[in-house]
């Protein structure tokens, strides 16, 4: 009788993982194209009574809503307002390479307004294949966790100051300012500087493995190592407005492999009467300046690495008795962005793990994990390490 009870139990637990695993892997294999169907309003004035041309002019107009609406979807708003004119220059100016397809559906003329209702096909993958060229993090996507670590220099300064130094620091440097928020707007996360109770005492040229270690303790995916120097410049306009130049030279690392992924270095020149206040806008510039340069390298060495992404193990403790919850948290790990594939590894009596094909690193998909919520019952993220993470089913 017993032994009948057990091979019906295996039975169960066999059926359960066969179906556990159809279902994480029902979804993978297809074709990564993405075409986005709408329909947009377009208008356009008549001239000359030309109406075959205005009608054109009305299509023209829906085709670029049509594009300027997936962008829209993609990037933050914030994004959108502050590297509008990169996004114009790069993605809406050429349309006609992501319009695959359009049909006229109605219109209708008023005076000398014509207006047009349009069917769009919009190549949505490669708008945001080269919205991540341009160094714009796509809205929702895992990002990395960006440290910086720049030391700075004005003109009438005697020596470099920054926070990883002899002193401590309150807030950011100008020049690390100016970068921090040119990462910000191409929609990248921020770590703030450490908040430190005594200073580290590391030098400023500290040697690359050392910062990317720390960077590591302090929870970075990257690290900005940058340096801003203010100087004056020769130029001067009637003895009382001179010139005044900084260059900032900065270079990126993946903190995980300590490779370098990017370099810039940026000049900046600008006026003024006051050597301070000169300075301190130069670094500025020159900071925004190897931002915005360094931005994009590391967000297309980024991307690349994302899509060599590693297989993580989310082993799942105190499944006995509560595989619905099981089922809903699975659910949800494979709802997560970033999440490429999952697989059922193991399924015990009271263990489950899964396989997750995943762009980005265990901690990063350990905080995504960490802001889901559950109806029923929670979940204890007990262990995170470079390959796996380990969790426990909390009931009520």
């Amino acid at each position: 009788m017993s032994d009948g009870l057990t091979i019906k139990t295996w039975m169960k637990r066999i059926c359960l993982f066969l179906l556990l695993a159809l279902v994480a892997t029902s979804s993978y294999g297809q074709d990564n194209r993405v075409v986005k169907q709408m329909n947009v309003l377009g208008s356009a004035v008549i001239h000359d009574k030309n109406l075959a041309s205005g009608r054109q002019n009305a299509v023209n107009d829906a085709l670029a809503a049509a594009v300027g609406q997936v962008v829209m979807e993609m990037l933050t708003d914030e994004t959108v307002v502050r590297r509008f004119q990169l996004i114009n220059d790069s993605i809406l100016a050429e349309r006609d390479n992501y319009v695959e397809n359009y049909r006229v559906l109605t219109e209708s003329v008023a005076g000398s307004t014509v207006r047009t209702l349009v069917r769009v096909e919009v190549a949505a993958d490669r708008i945001s294949r080269d919205l991540s060229r341009l160094g714009l993090a796509l809205a929702g996507a895992v990002t990395p966790r960006i440290l910086f670590m720049v030391a700075e220099k004005n003109v009438l300064d005697a020596a470099f100051t920054y926070w990883w130094g002899d002193r401590l620091l309150a807030g950011r440097t100008i020049c690390e300012g100016a970068m921090a928020a040119a990462f910000q707007s191409a929609g990248f996360d921020i770590l703030d500087p450490p908040n430190l109770s005594a200073p580290l005492g590391l030098p400023r040229d500290a040697p690359e493995t050392d910062l990317v270690n720390l960077a590591g303790r302090l929870g970075a995916d990257v690290l900005i190592v940058a340096s801003g120097a203010a100087s004056a410049a020769t130029n001067t306009m009637g003895g009382a407005i001179a010139a005044f130049e900084a260059i900032v030279e900065a270079r990126a690392f993946n903190v995980k492999t300590g490779q370098s992924i990017g370099r810039a270095r940026q000049k900046d020149v600008v006026s003024g009467q006051d050597a301070v206040t000169g300075g301190r806008d130069a670094l500025a510039g020159g900071g925004s300046l190897a931002g915005d340069a360094l931005a994009r390298q590391v967000m297309a060495a980024w991307q690349q690495d994302q899509d060599r992404s590693a297989v993580i193990e989310v082993a799942v403790e105190g499944t006995g008795g509560h595989i619905a919850s099981f089922v809903r948290l699975r659910t949800a790990i494979s709802s997560l962005s970033g999440v490429k594939e999952l697989k059922m590894k193991e399924m015990s009596a009271d263990r489950a793990a899964m396989a997750v094909n995943y762009q980005g690193s265990t901690r990063s998909l350990a905080d995504a994990l960490l802001l889901k919520t559950f109806s029923g019952f929670g979940i204890d993220i007990f262990e995170v390490t470079p390959e796996a993470i380990r969790i426990r089913l909390v009931h009520q």
